[in-house]
């Protein structure tokens, strides 16, 4: 949420949408960094960890997000109030789709594959990223370093231009472990790869002006 720049956002009528929102921690963090309030939402498929991400909002004083259960694409709920044939939509989508712990369940790299594209297909995301978001909008992922080549794909396919992309390292790695990207509607041009964002057992320690990580690393 520090890194993607929604806390640039001067519309105080703009809208913010996690369509696959898990317990709803990447969208109350992208709210949090907006410096005023503006209007969050998110479906979650499962409605038990829907119901958690709503008392995760009550928690973080964030309780004005509206949480949907429902599999946002075969049954989107947030359907616009003048015209119920028609989708709702927004300025910011932000996504971080769910990630298992690969090595702990099978050591066959299709079958890793398989098991994240059970949970969300990348072709649905980025279906869903240009059914929800405005002509004008932007859409932030955060996804698995070694599938840029199919993401950039995806980008071209459904006409998405990468603005700005970045990889995420450990600092005890010198492995990519996830990309940040935020797109826009338009062509694809010319890809400019910013700064790595570093992170420590979770915990960003260096990026544009956030604490720096010691020089022994």
């Amino acid at each position: 949420a520090k890194v993607i720049g929604i806390d640039k956002c001067t519309d105080h009528d703009a809208t913010v949408c996690d369509p696959a929102c898990g317990s709803g921690s990447l969208l109350i963090r992208a709210l949090a960094e907006v410096p005023f309030e503006i209007s969050g939402y998110g479906q979650e498929k499962e409605s038990s960890t829907a119901g958690l991400a709503k008392m995760n909002a009550v928690l973080h004083n964030k309780a004005t997000i509206k949480i949907m259960a429902g599999n946002t694409f075969s049954d989107p709920q947030f359907i616009k109030n003048e015209d119920a044939s028609e989708l709702e939509r927004f300025d910011y989508i932000v996504a971080n789709p769910p990630f298992f712990e690969m090595n702990n369940v099978t050591d066959d790299d299709y079958l890793k594959e398989a098991m994240f594209e059970d949970a969300l297909p990348l072709e649905e995301l980025f279906i869903a990223f240009r059914k929800f978001m405005k002509a004008n909008g932007e859409a932030y992922l955060i996804y698995q370093a070694d599938r840029f080549p199919e993401v950039y794909q995806m980008c071209i396919r459904y006409k998405l231009k990468i603005m700005r992309m970045a990889f995420v390292h450990d600092v005890s790695s010198k492995h990519a472990l996830r990309i940040l990207l935020k797109m826009k509607i338009g062509p694809m041009s010319k890809l400019k790869v910013e700064n790595p964002v570093l992170i420590d057992s979770g915990a960003f320690v260096d990026y544009q002006g956030l604490k720096k990580i010691p020089e022994n690393h």
